[in-house]
């Protein structure tokens, strides 16, 4: 039987009274075998060696220049590429690549000797408390820019059973010691209007909040370093961020295979960093999205390429799936390709999202 522990009150993208129940297990259902995935099956990972998605890409790129043009979007497209900057650059490819790399590596990187930091040493601190350890994590990971932080111990079934390089090819298996027992979840909201009003503005949205996970994640691991721990800051690397997100009590999954929060629906992007420094865990919540998806159907009638399921199975739908957990599987194959054809990325199942709603908009 459930416990409920609390009721946290929050209010819902359509203005509406929505409250959270805190409950003991996430509502998500394993129906096993469950494995571990292997990044390289990834749909980006995909793009560096299936041949399929190496066509897929230099349709895309051709569809891109195009655009730009005959449709005049040379400044649209400069905006949103400057988005997407630091992520492709110091964020390894938004964790696309294998992570442990640029702000995502998992060790301190060099401060330059004149830097006058650059000799401070720092001492482990080992009497605390475990509940005060989360809430200055969830401070610190605020202050640096997350908008939600959440706190789960680390479930070695969301880990992925390898990294992939897509520059390399190498495809290494993951073994992480078993000291990294905790994982800071950070939801990065991004903005309402861009996602609203065009693809180019939302995929601008969508780069941008992949800059911030690089910055906030790489902060708050250090800052974890600093007080003697381990702690190794991810992308979409490493391990899958959703069904971490909802074990940190900061959503649930939804139809569109993306997490939901109570406060920005699914116009979040999340980031993780794991770590060895003990800290109380919080607890999944329940908001009656599961029994609202079920009815609601927006993402699923809005998806230009019927991607988005319209029943629940444990199966794989593509290679890119993994199997073992019932709910709306998403077809990433179909999905890309629809990318490509355009020449950007799409976000229409974030914005037709009725959790998506900005309640300072009319409708």
């Amino acid at each position: 039987m459930v416990n409920y522990f609390s009721l946290i009150p929050f209010l819902s993208r359509t203005g509406k009274p929505l409250r959270a129940k805190i409950i003991e297990k996430p509502k998500y259902q394993v129906i096993g075998p469950l494995k571990r995935f292997n990044q390289k099956y990834t749909v980006l990972s995909r793009t560096s060696w299936d041949p399929s998605f190496q066509r897929l890409k230099k349709k895309y790129q051709k569809t891109r220049n195009e655009r730009i043009r005959k449709e005049n979007l040379l400044e649209d497209y400069a905006l949103r590429d400057a988005s997407w900057y630091v992520t492709n650059t110091l964020g390894t490819f938004a964790g696309f690549m294998h992570g442990n790399d640029g702000l995502y590596s998992w060790k301190n990187l060099e401060v330059p000797e004149e830097n006058l930091d650059s000799k401070l040493e720092f001492r482990k601190v080992k009497a605390f408390n475990p509940v005060a350890m989360s809430t200055k994590m969830k401070d610190a990971g605020r202050f640096y820019g997350a908008d939600l932080v959440g706190i789960t111990r680390l479930n070695e079934f969301w880990v992925y059973s390898h990294s992939y390089n897509r520059l390399t090819g190498q495809n290494d298996p993951i073994g992480l010691s078993k000291q990294y027992r905790f994982a800071v979840v950070i939801a990065v909201e991004m903005d309402y209007d861009k996602i609203a009003k065009s693809d180019m503005g939302a995929s601008a949205a969508t780069g941008l909040g992949y800059s911030k996970m690089a910055f906030v994640s790489s902060l708050l691991a250090q800052f974890i370093r600093n007080l003697g721990y381990q702690a190794l800051p991810c992308g979409n690397d490493t391990a899958l961020s959703v069904p971490l997100a909802i074990d940190a009590g900061l959503g649930e999954l939804g139809r569109s295979g993306l997490l939901i929060t109570p406060e920005f629906g699914p116009r979040v992007r999340l980031c993780k960093v794991l770590t060895d420094l003990p800290m109380e865990p919080d607890m999944p919540i329940d908001f009656g999205l599961q029994e609202y998806c079920e009815k609601c159907k927006k993402c699923l009638e809005n998806c230009p390429v019927h991607a988005i399921s319209e029943d629940k199975t444990a199966n794989a739908v593509t290679k890119s799936n993994n199997s073992g957990v019932l709910r709306w599987p998403v077809n990433g194959e179909r999905c890309f390709r629809f990318w490509c054809e355009r020449g950007i990325d799409c976000s229409i199942c974030i914005k037709v999202c009725p959790f998506n709603k900005n309640d300072s908009q009319d409708n």
